[in-house]
């Protein structure tokens, strides 16, 4: 039973941090509820927005699966045949009932279904009359419910969605979007477009900020939350996935100016990667601890014991004197685990560095060629061969290919790959040997389980006419 109906049929909703088991229902706590009396309180919403931030860091979603996708199904990774692990995405031996597509599908689910039951049941509880205090702490949950829904439902529409195209209707199916109202089991549901997609995520993205508070309620440091920075940041990459920008420039600009960091030095880049703790880097990170047992479901596995690699592409993008290339020489990969720890690794959301990403290449195709270099020096200079922004290329075009070179050096293994390929159309190698790869016409299928529980889900139709030859 994993469809969009195990969270949408309204029976039980479980309150305080979700249970590890596979199954949304599969709990046994006396604090279940039925959804009718659910959300009473502040605190019961607050329980409500922990579950869905217990998902969206699960193993299955975006802290593994999402992010290794996207590096594991582009030029830049490689998988083991001998382990198996992440090798079907990276070789693309696809089918419909791929276990890592079914887990991403099913745990998406669980973001955008908790979500929005604490969306929903906050608004009733405010509506029926609350202290100031209760409606100020509401407003703060709210706030990171709306996020953490837009987040979910823009990543699932990048990967079971094809590619948003600036200035077409984008009429190609994205996922179910649920917005104001829990399905019951005797609704049909269907996938709404692309572009209605992306409409409720910038939706979702304006609420957050509506109903952003100060001073929000959090229990260690904001960057484990989705703070305002972390919401413009989302709002950039947004805007940037639909050619938007101006809008993306500025958001970018809002996340780094709310972060207020310089971001890392060649002091400290090598070894926040060895770390849990907050980074010059970090605007928000799903933090990870030891008591997390992730084991062999931690991102650092599959690059370590499960020897997932980086292609020589990816290695032979760094110059001899880039200090970011001591992260390889040190460690091997990103994800090196804490030195007790070895499977215990932050994963980061975003970062400051991909803001100025963001902000040098929406200055290029803005045509601001100086801005675009200013921009871009922010992470370039890592490399020490480069020493001021008029080093680097002064065309559009030529500065395009280094930003897109950039992203690589700067952004390998933190699941960006797949994605900005796809966007901007590149054609790429992949695992398979297949060069040239279009793989912007590419798009995942819907898992087979989804389509086979008979609810009216549609199936990306010919989606393996498009696989890699």
């Amino acid at each position: 039973m994993k469809n969009i109906k195990i969270f949408a049929i309204g029976a039980v909703l479980t309150l305080g941090l979700a249970s590890c088991s596979d199954n949304y229902f599969d709990v046994d706590m006396d604090q279940n509820k039925t959804s009718e009396t659910a959300y009473t309180s502040a605190q019961d919403v607050k329980n409500g927005m922990i579950g869905a931030y217990y998902a969206l860091g699960n193993y299955r979603f975006y802290g593994n699966y999402v992010v290794a996708l996207g590096d594991m199904a582009s030029d830049i990774a490689t998988a083991s045949s001998s382990t198996g692990h992440f090798f079907a995405i990276n070789s693309y031996g696809i089918t419909d009932t791929n276990g890592e597509l079914d887990d991403i599908w099913n745990y998406g689910y669980k973001v955008i279904d908790r979500s929005t039951r604490a969306i929903i049941g906050a608004g009733k509880i405010i509506e029926g009359g609350v202290t100031e205090a209760e409606e100020y702490a509401i407003n703060s949950y709210l706030s990171q419910c709306y996020a953490l829904r837009a987040l979910a439902t823009f990543t699932m529409t990048n990967i079971f969605g094809l590619p948003y195209q600036a200035g077409q209707s984008n009429s190609q199916l994205g996922i179910i979007l649920i917005k104001d109202k829990i399905y019951t089991i005797n609704d049909e549901v269907h996938r709404s477009t692309v572009e209605e997609c992306y409409a409720q995520v910038l939706e979702d993205i304006a609420n957050a900020k509506k109903y952003y508070t100060d001073e929000m309620e959090m229990n260690g440091n904001p960057q484990f939350y989705f703070n305002l920075a972390a919401i413009y940041a989302l709002e950039a990459r947004v805007n940037l996935f639909m050619g938007k920008y101006t809008e993306a420039k500025t958001a970018a600009q809002n996340a780094i100016d709310e972060r207020g960091s310089d971001g890392a030095t060649a002091a400290n880049y090598v070894s926040m990667w060895s770390s849990n703790a907050i980074s010059p880097e970090d605007i928000f990170t799903i933090n990870k601890t030891n008591d997390d047992n992730l084991s062999a479901n931690a991102l650092n596995t599959l690059y370590g014991s499960y020897k997932g690699g980086l292609t020589n592409f990816t290695k032979g993008l760094f110059g001899a004197n880039d200090y970011r290339a001591g992260v390889l020489n040190n460690y091997a990969f990103k994800f090196c685990g804490l030195p007790t720890a070895q499977a215990v690794s932050n994963i980061p959301v975003f970062r400051v560095s991909e803001m100025y990403l963001i902000l040098a290449e929406c200055e290029a195709q803005l045509g601001n060629i100086a801005d675009a270099q200013n921009a871009l020096f922010f992470t370039a200079q890592r490399d020490a061969d480069i020493t001021s922004a008029t080093d680097l290329p002064s065309t559009k075009d030529a500065l395009m290919d280094f930003i897109n070179d950039e992203r690589v050096r700067e952004l390998y293994q933190e699941g960006f790959r797949w994605y900005d390929a796809r966007r901007q159309g590149l054609k790429i190698t992949v695992a398979t040997t297949s060069q040239n790869f279009d793989i912007a016409k590419f798009v995942y299928p819907i898992p087979a389980s989804e389509i086979n529980a008979g609810y009216g889900t549609e199936q990306n139709e010919g989606w393996s006419s498009n696989l890699p030859k």
